[in-house]
């Protein structure tokens, strides 16, 4: 009875090692992305993690708004964590001569 209760122990030990042996295989197109205002911002990418769609934001094109990527970035920021505050990133979809958008999601 000793050496079936040691053997189903070390068999468990030898599970739960290899368990934590697994690890993600990064590949080429692996990445982190950069953090601001507290959300996690991706660009023409998608996240990894599994994460749930909370809405869409458009840029207001009217007034004097600059053009310049980081103003249209930070506008579409601003505009996630007034309408989404409980995000956690956003997906930057930004169209040359169209409309520029931002999915709010959070993570599961």
């Amino acid at each position: 009875m000793k050496k079936v209760i040691i053997g189903v122990f070390i068999s468990a030990l030898v599970i739960i090692g290899l368990a934590f042996t697994a690890t993600y295989e990064a590949k080429k197109s692996t990445a982190e992305v950069e953090q601001m205002q507290g959300l996690y911002v991706f660009i023409d990418s998608k996240p990894v993690m599994e994460y749930e769609y909370l809405g869409t934001v458009k840029r207001n094109t009217g007034g004097f708004g600059g053009a310049q990527y980081s103003s249209v970035r930070d506008g579409l920021i601003k505009r996630v964590k007034e309408d989404y505050p409980k995000a956690d990133g956003i997906i930057l979809i930004l169209k040359a001569g169209g409309t520029d958008r931002a999915d709010a999601i959070k993570f599961k």
